[in-house]
């Protein structure tokens, strides 16, 4: 009796064990991702879902596969969805073999190297030690992973809330503040670009702007520069060698609203409100206290930078580029980030009443190039990092593009609000001449938060 029940005990563990091995293999990605990306990542309930979306598709496939298969076994199968599904986030260390700058090389033998894994766990896995060596394997890989988000969990900070100004307003006008990310000062753009941005400026100038011809930003990065602004100082401590700089999760939060200007606003009896581009995670909403305004909703296939994050891990960012290049597709399927998202959704702004300080940071001009000077969209590479400077005409012709929609925005703000204080500002200008490229005293403080790919650590 023994002897008769061991086969049918056998069947459902390896069966859950070719579960647990496709379960492991398939999650190695998404716990590193988040590790590695904690600073940026509000929660993890997008991530989860990802990879239950991941989970599900692997199980659907196999059972497909099973299916076509009959004389294969479903443990079999499930292995080599473990292994394919793995290979599919290790993309990037087969690109950088490659050399990186030949994604159709990159692809090729991404799918070589995965085929070949695949038939040889297929041909060996119906060895009796193979799945506990491929489950004993794919632990191998998790507990570091594991280890180091668990490290980095127990080492996020706890900000407290920021201490309000003692401040009175005298009159509590609606507050707007756009921040046009990546945008030069003028005298920089008839020097470096021999753009002439004087019509911008007089128009701003007419709807009685001040404009100061010779601001400069504090820091060269997104995170930085608006961090020290919004905390009303620059947050350096410069008292040892070398000079220490907060940890970007920290200067994230504060970007993110939990700061001294908006503790202020509030303590001034003022509604925060703050846009969300729907492009880069660093500006995204925060968890409470605000009312989110989320840009760029309703366009047909669009990626915000989680998506493109995450799908940079795999060949499928690489294979929508090659696509539109060779296709001539008319159109990117990138998130769009444009001036005109919040200008579409000015009357939801509004209609909250005041007195409110809005914060909206828009991800343009930043790269990727999207936008001609009509503000038609272009095929774009999702690279949020590319300062080439072949591509300057083009990023002129996305600055005009800013520049006509940052005026029918502030139009439409002054013409429903004349009393408003408005205020547009750059939070640092272009890198097209390598103006990023600074060294740091801690690595660790660069954070690798994702802006497009894992590997680059700057917000250009």
């Amino acid at each position: 009796m023994l002897t008769q029940r061991t086969p049918l005990v056998r069947k459902p563990l390896q069966l859950l064990l070719s579960l647990a091995v496709l379960a492991l293999f398939s999650g190695i990605a998404f716990v590193n991702f988040y590790r590695l990306n904690l600073d940026s990542l509000a929660e993890p309930s997008r991530l989860i879902a990802c990879y239950l979306m991941v989970q599900a598709a692997a199980i659907v496939l196999s059972l497909i596969a099973k299916a076509v298969f009959r004389n294969a076994r479903i443990t079999g199968i499930f292995a080599v969805a473990a292994i394919t599904t793995f290979m599919m986030f290790y993309y990037p260390e087969i690109k950088r073999l490659v050399g990186g700058d030949r994604p159709a090389l990159s692809i090729l033998c991404w799918a070589c190297a995965t085929v070949l894994l695949a038939v040889v766990v297929g041909k060996f896995s119906g060895r009796k030690a193979f799945l506990p060596t491929m489950a004993m394997v794919g632990v191998i890989y998790m507990v570091p992973a594991v280890a180091g988000l668990i490290k980095a969990r127990l080492h996020y900070p706890r900000l407290g809330n920021p201490v309000a100004l003692p401040l009175t307003a005298r009159n509590r006008s609606n507050v707007y503040w756009i921040v046009l990310d990546g945008y030069p000062r003028g005298d920089v753009l008839e020097q470096f670009f021999d753009f002439d941005d004087t019509p911008f400026l007089n128009r701003l100038r007419d709807l009685d702007f001040v404009v100061y011809d010779h601001a400069v930003a504090s820091f060269p990065e997104t995170v930085f520069s608006i961090s020290s602004t919004l905390s009303l100082g620059l947050l350096v401590d410069e008292t040892g060698s070398p000079a220490k700089i907060p940890p970007v999760r920290d200067l994230s939060q504060r970007v993110r609203g939990r700061n001294v200007v908006v503790s202020t606003m509030r303590a001034m009896g003022y509604r925060y409100i703050h846009f969300q581009n729907g492009y880069d995670d660093l500006t995204q909403c925060p968890l409470e206290g605000a009312v989110c305004i989320r840009g760029n909703v309703g366009h047909r296939m669009q990626f915000d930078e989680f998506d493109i994050a995450l799908l940079s891990r795999t060949p499928l960012i690489d294979a929508i580029a090659l696509g539109n290049a060779r296709l001539k597709i008319d159109e990117t399927p990138f998130a769009r980030g444009a001036v005109s998202d919040l200008t579409d959704r000015l009357a939801e702004v509004q209609a909250y009443g005041g007195p409110f300080f809005l914060y909206a940071h828009i991800l343009a001009p930043h790269p990727p190039i999207r936008f001609r000077q009509d503000c038609s969209t272009r095929a774009a590479d999702a690279d949020l990092q590319r300062w080439d400077a072949t591509d300057r005409p083009a990023f002129l012709e996305q600055l005009a593009c800013v520049n006509r929609e940052a005026l029918d925005l502030v139009g439409k703000i002054v013409g429903h609000d004349p009393q408003a204080i408005v205020v547009m500002q750059s939070d640092h200008g272009t890198a097209f001449r390598g103006q990023f490229r600074l060294l740091r005293d801690d690595p660790d403080s660069r954070g690798e938060t994702f802006r497009g790919q894992l590997a680059k650590p700057y917000d250009a």
